[in-house]
Formats: C-alpha cells, sequence, structure tokens
C-alpha cells in the first residue's frame, strides 16, 4: 500500500515559470498577488485569481521590475534574491537578496522609493510592522535591524546572534521580533529596545525557517536536523516535534485559518499535516532542487488555496484544496468503524493503465513506463453513516502489470476486488473481447464475483474500428457493469469513469472493523511512516515510535498486546503485512509483490532457459533487478526476498531442492520440448479446464514433484517429464486452445505399465481438478474406432455420456465403440487420493522447512529459549516442534560457540531477537536461568519486547519476578486450548488457526 498522495489537494495552474530557482515566494495581504523572486535576480508578479504575470523584466544582467505594466528603471546587477515582503496595503514591495540590500518598491508607479543599505552580507528575511512604519532586515551578518520605512533612515541594528540568520519576522500587533540562526537558536527581541527578552537552543542544526501561529500562541521552526518543532510562544517551551523527512524541511506555511500546516523539503514532497494533532493528511510529489533551503510553499491568506514551487523549483504552480477536509478529518479520527475495498486496473501490458491511474486520482498527464507487479495507490477516502454509526471508507486501486510472466502471483491479488476495471488496447481493431478473456479468467480463477467495467482508453489515438456497442460483453464477461471510452491526456470521461467505479462498489457487502480511536491513529501513524521513506521495521522498534507518536498527542499508549493487535486489524485490511520471520511489519505490502516480480522475471531470463536460480544468489542478490524499484537498505532488501521465495515456496509454484538449494520455477521455464519425442508417445487423457495457464503448469508440476513417486523430471515450456522407478517417463502438457480454455494432456512412453499410466492420469486430473476455475474439467476425447480406425466427433462423444452411456455406434463400420470415461464435468472435486494428501502435507514440510532455513542462512531467529539444564530434553523436544512450525528457536546447545561466555553468547543473541520463551520444568528455575530471566526483563522489558513463560508437563510453578509473574503463562500441563499454538500465538503475534487476535 502506497502513501495517500494528493487525496484533497488539486493542482489548477500554473502560475510562473523561471530558469532559474525560485525563492521564498510571498502573497500580499490581500491575496490578489503574489510576488515570486528567484536566483537569477528576478521578480514576478502574479495576480490572483487571473493568473495573469504582470511584473517580469530583465535587461542584461539588470533586475528590473514591473507593477501593471509600468516598466522600473534597473535596481541592480542580477544577484539571487532570498525573499520578499508585502506592506499591510499591499501599496508597498521590498525584496532582497545576495546584494545585501533591502529594495522598497511603489507599487503604484514602479519606483524604488527605498534602498535601505547597512547590511554586510546576505539579507534572508525581512517584515513589515503592522503600521508599515518599519521594517526589518535579517543577514547572513548576524544583524538584526530595524528601518524607519517614511525616509529610509536605520533605527537600530541588533547583534542577534553569533553567525549567520536564515529567518526573522515580526510578530504581529507587537513590538517583538523572532530570529533563528545557524547557531540552532531561536531569540525573541525588543525592537524598541533592542534587547532580546528570550531564548532557547532550538535545534541541533541551523533554524531554516519560523512561523508564528496567532490562534494558538505557537512558534513552529524548521532545522537541518531534519525535523520541524512547536514552541509554546509564552515560555519557548517545547510542545511537539515532527520527524521522520526524507529530506530537509526548510520553508512552513499556515493556512489561512491555522488549521493546517504545510513543509516542503529539500528532496521531492510538501507534506501536509493538522495543527491540532500534527498527523500528516496529504503528501503532494514535487521533486525539488536538491541544498535549496529558499524555495517555498505559501497558503492564501483567505482562500483554500496553496502555492509551491514545483519542476525542481522552477515553477510556481497553484493547488487547490477542500475546505471539508478538516472536518472530514475530524470524523475520521473519531470514527468508531473502518473499511476498505480494493478496485483493480488490470489490461494488458501498453495499454495506458498506469496514466489512467493517475488521471484517476487528479494527477496530471505524463508519458509513464510499462508498471512492474502491482501498484497500490489510494484512489478515494471518506467518511459515511452506515447504521447511524460513522465509518471511514478507503477506496484503494491496485495497477495490475500487463506482462503475462506476472500472472502467477497475480491470483492471489484479485481476490476480494470491489470492482474489476478492464481496459482495452484502442489499436485493437480485430476482437476486442478476446483481449479481456485472459483477465476474465484471472478474476473467475481469484473466485471474485464483483462488477466488471470495460475502459476503451486512449480514444484520443482514436476509438476501436467496430462500434462498441455492437459487442456483447455480457457473452465474455460475468458481472458486466458498463462500458466507457477515456483518455488520460485529455482527460474525456475520467470524473464519469470515476464515479462510475465509486458507484459499483456495494460497502454494504464489505465487512467494517471496529476500530477505536487508537486503530485510526495507528493506521495514519503507518502512512505518515511510509511517506517518510520506511519499508520494513521490527514490531518493539515499531511500538516504541507509535508510543512516542501517542505521547506527543497526549493519547494514552497501547500495551504491546494491545499494539499486536492493532496490527493484526491493519494486516487484515490489507494495510500492512506482518512477515514470519525477524518480527517485521512491512509497511507498503505491494512491494512484496514487486521483488517475487523481478525474481520470477530473473528465472525467465536464466541462461539455460531452465527457469532456475540459486536460492544463494537472490538473497545475495547476485541475480539483476531493476535498479530503479529496489528499496536502498541493503538488509532489508533481503528480507523482502526472504519473503518473496517463502511466498512463492507457500504459493506451490516453485520447486525448492538440492544441497546447494536451486529454485525452479516451472512457468519460467522457456526451453522448448522435442515435439518428434512428443509425438511418438502413447495417449493418455486430455482435459479442457478454464485457468491461467503459467500458474495451473507450475502448481500441477509441484504438486507431482510433491507426490513421492518419481524418482526424477526433466521440465520444458509447458510441458513436463517424470521419471518412474523403473526409469521410464509420463508426461504432461498443458496449453492454451482457439477457444481460450486449457487443454491439459498426459502421454506415456511405451514401457510405462497400465497402472501406472491410470496412476498418473488419475493424479492430474486431481490437481487440475483444484485449480481449475469452478473446479470444472471435461474430457477431450481422441477416440477412434478400432474396427476400422475411424475418429469418433468429440461433440458427439460427450453428449452421450452426458447422458449416461457407454457406447457409441461408427458411422462408417457401424461397430460399437467404448467411450465409457470417469472424468466429466467434476464442479466439486474432493480429496479421495492418498497421493493428494501426501503432496499435500510435502508443501507444508517445504513452507516449514524453508522458513527455518532461510532464517539459519541470514543468522535469524524468531525466539530466545532459556531453560535449566535438568530440563534440557524437554526444551530440546520443544524447539523441534517449533522448528517444524516454521519458527527458528536460539537454543545455547546448539546455537552458542563453544568455549564463549554465556553472557556474550546471550548478549550478541537478545539485541536481535524479539521474543523470549522461559521453559520452566519439574526443576523449576535453575541457578543460571535465573541470572537470564533477570537479563531478559531488564533487555526485552526496555525494548518492549514480549517474555512468554512457559510451563512444561510436570513442572510446579515456581515464585519468579512479578513482572513475570503478571505476563499470560502458556501451560504445557494442559490440552485444551492446544499449548504449542498458544505458544506460537505468542512468538509471532498470529494465531495459527489464521485468526489474529482481537
Amino acid at each position: 500500500m502506497m502513501a495517500e498522495q494528493n487525496r484533497c489537494f488539486d493542482r489548477r495552474r500554473a502560475l510562473a515559470r523561471s530558469d532559474a530557482v525560485l525563492t521564498r515566494m510571498a502573497w500580499s495581504p490581500s491575496g490578489d498577488r503574489l510576488a515570486v523572486p528567484d536566483q537569477a535576480g528576478v521578480v514576478r508578479v502574479v495576480t490572483f485569481p487571473e493568473f495573469v504575470v504582470t511584473a517580469e523584466c530583465r535587461i542584461a544582467h539588470n533586475v528590473q521590475l514591473m507593477a501593471e505594466g509600468a516598466p522600473l528603471r534597473p535596481t541592480w546587477s542580477g544577484k539571487p534574491l532570498w525573499t520578499a515582503a508585502w506592506s499591510s496595503d499591499a501599496a508597498r514591495l521590498a525584496v532582497a537578496g545576495r546584494d545585501n540590500t533591502v529594495h522598497v518598491f511603489d507599487m503604484s508607479c514602479g519606483d524604488e522609493v527605498l534602498t535601505l543599505v547597512s547590511h554586510i552580507d546576505d539579507v534572508h528575511a525581512i517584515d513589515w510592522s503592522d503600521d508599515d512604519a518599519r521594517l526589518i532586515s535579517a543577514s547572513y551578518d548576524g544583524a538584526l535591524k530595524v528601518w524607519d520605512t517614511r525616509d529610509g533612515a536605520l533605527v537600530r541594528s541588533i547583534a542577534a546572534h553569533h553567525g549567520r540568520i536564515e529567518d526573522a519576522y515580526w510578530e504581529p500587533g507587537d513590538s517583538y521580533a523572532l530570529t533563528g540562526g545557524r547557531d540552532g537558536h531561536i531569540r525573541v527581541w525588543n525592537l524598541d529596545s533592542g534587547e532580546s527578552v528570550a531564548q532557547v537552543r532550538a535545534h541541533r542544526g541551523f533554524v531554516i525557517r519560523l512561523i508564528g501561529a496567532r490562534s494558538s500562541a505557537t512558534v513552529l521552526s524548521s532545522s537541518s536536523d531534519g525535523t520541524v518543532r512547536v514552541w509554546d510562544r509564552r515560555d519557548l517551551r517545547l510542545l511537539h516535534v515532527i520527524e521522520g523527512f526524507t529530506g530537509i524541511p526548510h520553508d512552513l506555511s499556515l493556512s489561512h485559518d491555522e488549521r493546517l500546516l504545510a513543509v516542503k523539503d529539500d528532496q521531492r514532497s510538501i507534506r501536509i499535516y493538522r495543527t491540532d494533532t500534527f498527523e500528516l493528511v496529504e503528501l503532494i510529489d514535487e521533486p525539488a532542487e536538491h541544498h535549496h533551503w529558499y524555495a517555498g510553499a505559501r497558503f492564501h491568506p483567505h482562500e483554500p488555496a496553496l502555492v509551491t514551487t514545483g519542476d525542481r523549483d522552477r515553477q510556481a504552480l497553484l493547488w487547490w484544496y477542500d475546505t471539508r477536509l478538516i472536518d472530514q478529518l475530524s470524523a475520521e479520527s473519531s470514527a468508531t468503524r473502518y473499511a476498505n475495498c480494493r478496485i483493480g486496473l488490470l489490461g494488458n501490458t501498453g495499454v495506458g493503465k498506469t496514466a489512467l491511474s493517475n488521471a484517476l486520482r487528479g494527477e496530471d498527464f505524463h508519458p509513464t513506463e510499462s508498471t512492474h507487479a502491482t501498484k497500490v495507490s489510494m484512489l478515494d477516502r471518506s467518511v459515511a453513516e452506515q447504521g447511524d454509526v460513522p465509518v471511514v471508507r478507503e477506496t484503494y486501486l491496485w495497477d495490475f502489470a500487463g506482462q503475462p510472466i506476472y500472472r502467477l502471483l497475480q491470483r492471489l491479488d484479485v481476490e476480494d476486488l470491489a470492482a474489476a476495471v478492464l481496459v482495452l488496447d484502442n489499436r485493437n481493431t480485430t476482437d476486442p473481447r478476446a483481449e479481456v478473456r485472459e483477465w476474465e479468467t484471472l478474476l473467475r480463477a481469484g473466485g471474485t464475483r464483483t462488477p466488471r467495467i470495460v475502459v476503451i482508453a486512449r480514444i484520443d489515438r482514436g476509438g476501436l474500428a467496430a462500434p462498441i456497442s455492437d459487442l456483447r460483453w455480457e457473452e465474455e464477461i460475468c458481472e458486466f457493469a458498463g462500458l466507457i471510452e477515456t483518455s488520460a491526456k485529455d482527460g474525456t470521461n475520467i470524473a464519469a469513469l470515476r464515479r462510475m467505479i465509486l458507484d459499483a462498489v456495494d460497502w454494504a457487502a464489505i465487512p467494517t472493523l471496529t476500530s477505536g480511536v487508537q486503530f485510526q491513529r495507528l493506521r495514519m501513524f503507518v502512512l505518515e511512516s511510509e511517506a517518510q521513506g520506511r519499508v520494513l521495521e521490527a514490531v518493539h522498534t515499531l511500538y516504541a515510535a507509535f508510543a512516542r507518536h501517542c505521547t506527543r498527542l497526549g493519547i494514552g499508549e497501547p500495551s504491546l498486546e494491545e499494539f499486536r493487535s492493532l496490527l493484526a486489524f491493519l494486516d487484515a485490511e490489507g494495510l500492512v503485512r506482518r512477515l514470519s520471520f525477524g518480527n517485521l511489519v512491512l509497511l507498503d505490502p505491494s512491494l512484496l509483490r514487486s521483488y517475487a516480480s523481478m525474481i520470477l522475471i530473473a528465472a525467465q531470463r536464466a541462461p539455460a532457459g531452465d527457469g532456475t536460480l540459486r536460492e544463494d544468489d537472490v538473497l545475495a542478490p547476485t541475480i539483476p533487478l531493476p535498479s530503479d524499484e529496489r528499496v536502498t537498505d541493503p538488509r532489508r532488501e533481503q528480507d523482502l526476498l526472504h519473503a518473496a521465495v517463502q511466498e512463492f515456496v507457500g504459493a506451490g509454484v516453485v520447486i525448492r531442492e538440492g544441497k546447494d538449494v536451486v529454485l525452479c520455477f516451472p512457468s519460467a521455464v522457456r526451453a522448448p520440448a522435442d515435439e518428434d519425442r512428443w509425438a511418438d508417445l502413447e495417449p493418455g487423457i486430455s482435459l479442457s479446464l478454464t485457468g491461467q495457464r503459467d500458474h495451473v503448469y507450475a502448481t500441477l508440476v509441484v504438486a507431482l514433484h510433491n507426490s513421492g513417486l518419481f524418482s526424477g523430471r526433466a521440465l520444458w515450456a509447458s510441458t513436463a517429464r517424470f521419471t518412474w522407478p523403473n526409469g521410464h517417463g509420463s508426461w504432461v502438457r498443458v496449453r492454451p486452445d482457439d477457444s481460450g480454455s486449457l487443454w491439459a494432456e498426459t502421454r506415456h512412453e511405451t514401457a510405462i505399465a497400465g497402472v501406472q499410466r491410470s496412476l498418473f492420469d488419475e493424479m492430474c486430473r486431481a490437481f487440475l481438478g483444484r485449480v481449475a476455475v469452478d473446479g470444472v474439467l471435461v474430457l477431450r476425447t481422441s477416440v477412434v474406432c478400432e474396427a476400422c480406425g475411424t475418429a469418433v466427433a468429440e461433440q458427439q462423444v460427450r453428449r452421450r455420456v452426458e447422458r449416461g452411456l457407454t457406447w457409441i455406434r461408427c458411422n462408417v463400420c457401424e461397430a460399437s465403440v467404448d467411450i465409457a470415461a470417469p472424468w466429466v464435468d467434476r464442479p466439486e472435486p474432493t480429496r479421495t487420493s492418498a497421493l493428494e494428501t501426501r503432496a499435500d502435507h510435502a508443501l507444508e514440510r517445504d513452507v516449514a522447512s524453508v522458513n527455518v532455513e532461510l532464517k539459519a542462512k541470514r543468522s535469524l531467529y524468531d525466539v530466545f529459549i532459556s531453560y535449566s539444564h535438568e530440563d534440557e530434553e524437554s526444551a530440546l523436544h520443544l524447539a523441534k516442534k517449533l522448528m517444524e512450525r516454521g519458527i527458528r528457536p536460539w537454543v545455547d546447545i546448539w546455537d552458542a560457540y563453544p568455549g564463549k561466555p554465556w553472557l556474550e553468547a546471550v548478549q550478541e543473541q537478545i539485541d536481535s531477537i524479539s521474543c523470549a520463551a522461559v521453559l520452566i520444568g519439574e526443576s523449576g528455575i535453575g541457578p543460571w536461568q535465573r541470572d537470564e530471566v533477570w537479563y531478559f526483563l531488564q533487555q526485552f522489558f526496555g525494548r518492549r519486547c514480549p517474555v512468554i513463560p512457559v510451563l512444561l508437563e510436570g513442572a510446579v510453578r515456581p515464585r519468579i519476578p512479578s513482572l513475570l509473574e503478571n505476563m499470560q503463562w502458556v501451560d504445557f500441563r494442559r490440552t485444551s486450548p492446544d499449548p504449542m499454538d498458544l505458544l506460537v500465538w505468542g512468538i509471532t503475534g498470529v494465531r495459527n488457526d489464521g485468526e489474529d487476535h482481537q
């Protein structure tokens, strides 16, 4: 899931563009004009709301100002301008910059009426008094100067900072000014006396920007230390800290009602926060000129509008926002229920899905590359009444990659879609319906029975050759909900499509979650953390950060158990993904699909065409991965690759084998089969089914491999040979037919006995029945009359079998031909074969073993086992049972280096393991174990990690530290509930039966 972007802010207009970087802009008090200075020494004045540039001129290397079309005389050489400020009546505009001078212009006539010269370094801040009689300027020379604006006389010069001053402002209604400098201090000055009345060491880095909030009597500061801080104006007491920016926050602005705060950083984002809770509500993606601290974001003084610098800070952009935003956010915070849904955007590669997704979310059109994996973004969020109860509703748009290689795992992602948007290529001039058949099959394979909307995209390039009204979509698509033509480039029908999508969602059929305030806070916290670039976090790290967040908001923090329950809620809603190792939480679940797709592509490109990769090469990684889609932290990338391998094994679409573990992806094999050899084989059965070819073929091959019957195999593209112990083989092929269905066919080498043939055919039928859409298999016959060799028509055979008949008369020699077959239309296949059960158990063992083996390769442990050595046998037995569940325990007798001091061995692991289990047997807590227990309590509780007391069979509950006594025990002296399930739940936070603790 991606962070919400531009949910409420809509970019309407580009106001002004410069070849040079723009600096600090300034609205006139009435908001009818905007002054836009830049580093080339040019000032542009843009009118509002007409958006007309009425001031822009450059003569040679000089700066000119133009007011109402009247040119002004050149003032100084074209050195950068850093700042601008309007007088309260907008009659005068002051600008200043690198020439160490403040220039004041009379806007009615265009003359420079004051030239204020006294500073000896760049002037970075200017501001007017309420009555416009005085003006302050602050400079890199460390001085704060007060000027008489009637005659330009210097009233006072204050040595305000030891070093450069970055910002200053005149406090409205008072004779006080605040300054912030590179010494990290904020100082308050009495301008009448020139004395400092208050100061605070505000930041570890430079103070870059200062603004005041009159309604809350607070001061906000941004700094090169990467934080924004909120101070009580009365005593400069720190109230709140906003952290986690990917760049340096260098500009701040408050909305006209002071309910929103805009923060622009020097990387690529403008963040909008609520000022009552300082929660992130919007993320505007606008790349900045790196290390440039003078571009900005400015709210309009009266209207719901924001002007920002974009295009790497070279263009002024105007954004409007919905005035109902704050009320909605307040309603969200107090809502007691939550629901979300997913909209699938499906279509072949190159049909314009990504541009359509951007348009649906209000972004401007720009050419896009083909999407890899699945991209998730928020389409809509609202608060609605459902049974007189407010419900937060979020709609996410899932943009599925169009390349066929990705279908293997997309089947898992299309489950529970609320609606599907099938995008067609406008260049298809033959049979547009055939284009969506594969996607319709994918939806049906995923069990999706939700509305389908067909979109003819990019009609700016021309429509379909056939009139769309002539196409009978209902014959191809179940739950057909409508058809529409669109263009992301010129906006045709984008709003109408958005309405169709939102109207198609049946919210009454989507379960709601009773959330509460803490869930809403955690949900917003996760979105903000993701926006800050955090990808994977350990549960205890995320918990500690959220606890600090709650403290800053003045609300109670949840216990660790409550927090894990909240994470379970988020996981169930698809907003995060808890991994089965490292106690990690993936904040953007779509990243897992991205890395899985990268692995698939690498397997497809294997030099031998055999679809294999060494597991160590995947984890290293030494396989080629697209650089633009990778996370930057190598360890977190390993975590994602680790999780992706587990995902493939759990889905039953990869074979993992060998001492030097190799991953074989049957769907990625590209080597062609020997057609002559295939033609020489003896026929088995032919079955027709509906399904995704790659998924059907891969799961069939893996299931046959796991059956344990075969001594070897050979794989080609869509064709497999399985070797019996006698060295001879049975074959299977899965390929599409002309009708869009799949044709699965078995064949056998001559030496294969009849019982082996029947067994192989029955296994294929059983496994295919489990992956076919609706479980339906249809026998495809090649019945031949033994008397005269004439082939019997397949349709005739099928219709007689449907009537319960077992023979047909040859229409040439009239001989009776046997057509009895047990494989016809099985809508509800059951697991009747012991071989199916064996394959299922083998897959379960593979999932558990890959979990443990991958953790061992990376020296990862799930739980620290503390036990008395009198109970060693019971402890090791328990540890082995945990490994069967895919949980890797740290046990000293297995994992501590011989000769290493005990405390050193324990310390090495405690820092990286997020859970401990204290085992107590018949002997109670041993003397060494007692030291461990105390150490655990100090270390694990300090990191907010669980310590689980476990009573083994025959144990007597001993006296232990009170903190441990208050923990929930796991008691193996009882049989119900299953103590092993409880222990796994305590370690992972996930119930073994699949039901999360709530």
